[in-house]
């Protein structure tokens, strides 16, 4: 290749790469020039907590005949309770906020207490307050 076709080759190509990178495409729909942070997405606690709640439940589902729901939130500092119901079944998960993310410490059937919260690495005092909310949100 000549050194005038390599430099029409190269204008060619960064011209149409800036087209691309100016005016990106996905199946013909552009998409807006604001960034969505995950965090965005849902802003409320109580939501992220939910969502982490019935992700955790479904993670190893992959037809469920009912879908779980979240009946009851409950967040003291960086830990939270959730009441759920799935068909028949109820239980509690206890979540932790750790690195910005709802991780759950423990899932199941059933209700928990606070010693139970306590033996899953939950201070005490947060384990009491979670539960006098929880009481109280019945």
């Amino acid at each position: 290749m000549s050194l005038k076709h390599y430099r029409l080759w190269t204008i060619l190509v960064f011209t149409v790469l800036l087209v691309v990178i100016s005016n990106p495409t996905v199946n013909g729909i552009t998409p807006s020039n604001h960034p969505i942070q995950i965090a965005q997405v849902i802003e409320d606690a109580s939501e992220q907590v939910s969502q982490a709640t019935l992700d955790y439940l479904l993670a190893d589902v992959t037809e469920p005949a009912q879908q779980p729901s979240v009946t009851r939130t409950t967040i003291v500092e960086t830990y939270a309770l959730t009441t759920w119901q799935w068909g028949e079944t109820g239980g509690q998960t206890v979540l932790e906020l750790t690195d910005e993310t709802w991780q759950v410490l423990v899932s199941g059937g059933g209700a928990v207490d606070a010693a139970t919260l306590v033996s899953f690495g939950v201070p005490t005092d947060i384990a009491e307050q979670l539960m006098v909310q929880d009481v109280a949100g019945d």
